[in-house]
């Protein structure tokens, strides 16, 4: 089953030519005889392999993406190898075809690709100039754990909003004292700002809006922090960033239900967050699930929501 490579901002036939023979001395030397000649290239090395996130719920797949460098290579094969617990499931195994070396990629899974739910080692297998295979590196060791959830069963009716919340179509995520921020389009460090900010002091309440299920947990230390992604039953995904470490209950994991007005997290401001806020999001066609998955403005729904508007 082949499947596509995606080059970060750049076109596979744009790929910059990185690495080559030394530059020659002034009288020539051995670098161009014979010795060059036979020499065995260098290993491809993983400098970056990514699963994530680290647990999926079925039939949803996580993000793939890998960096290989291997000098004087302009390209290597690659493939992904799914392995279960032994005596769990069979092996699964995605052909990522020929990628280009010295940038990192983002893998797409093909149509109808499927992981059933169990626990992976996935593993990155390359062949690269000469014939080499992958070298390891204590950053990049080529195999991440990864688990797929089997989906949930669907939500209870979802109760009465909880107290201090207006009565409605869904609950207000923040309970308690808040203020509005930075909306879609504010400017961030290489990119637009995705969804509306909801400031708040550390250690305020985040509540579901409405009944749903859990598809994601996780951390991004450098970006999100600590988010959950909900799927609600209006067919919406909703994400919540920068919630406070440790906050997050054993019952908020994913394929678990919860209830509009469910206590999910509490603000605080984990990963990159100048203060105390909730980064709310809504997406349409699921959270980054492909290209027709889009963000929209949250701030409709949120003041339709808050008892204080």
């Amino acid at each position: 089953m082949a499947i596509a490579a995606i080059v970060v901002g750049v076109a596979p036939t744009a790929v910059a030519y990185a690495g080559g023979t030394p530059a020659p001395s002034v009288t020539g030397g051995s670098e161009y005889g014979a010795a060059l000649a036979n020499a065995q290239p260098s290993r491809p090395i993983a400098s970056i392999f990514t699963v994530n996130p680290k647990v999926v719920v079925a039939p949803r797949l996580p993000r793939l993406r890998v960096r290989v460098d291997q000098p004087g290579a302009r390209t290597v094969r690659a493939r992904l190898v799914f392995r279960p617990r032994p005596g769990a499931g069979a092996i699964v195994k995605i052909d990522a075809g020929t990628i280009p070396t010295g940038r990192r990629i983002a893998v797409t899974w093909p149509a109808g690709s499927q992981l059933p739910p169990g626990s992976y080692r996935a593993q990155l297998i390359v062949r690269g100039l000469g014939g080499r295979v992958l070298a390891r590196t204590a950053r990049a060791r080529g195999m991440t754990a990864v688990t797929v959830r089997a989906p949930a069963a669907p939500p209870a009716p979802a109760p009465a909003p909880v107290t201090g919340q207006a009565a409605g179509p869904g609950v207000f995520p923040v309970a308690g004292p808040h203020t509005y921020g930075d909306g879609i389009g504010a400017a961030r460090n290489g990119h637009t700002h995705q969804g509306q900010d909801i400031l708040a002091a550390e250690g305020t309440p985040v509540v579901s809006p409405l009944a749903g299920t859990v598809l994601y947990v996780d951390n991004q230390p450098a970006a999100a922090g600590w988010y959950i992604v909900i799927h609600t039953v209006d067919g919406r995904d909703m994400f919540f960033a920068h919630c406070q470490e440790g906050s997050i209950p054993v019952t908020i994991a994913p394929g678990a239900p919860v209830a509009a007005g469910q206590p999910i997290c509490l603000v605080g401001h984990t990963g990159d967050a100048t203060g105390p806020h909730l980064h709310f999001e809504i997406w349409v066609g699921g959270w980054r699930v492909s290209a027709a998955s889009h963000f929209i403005d949250p701030l409709p729904d949120l003041q339709a929501w808050d008892p204080t508007v």
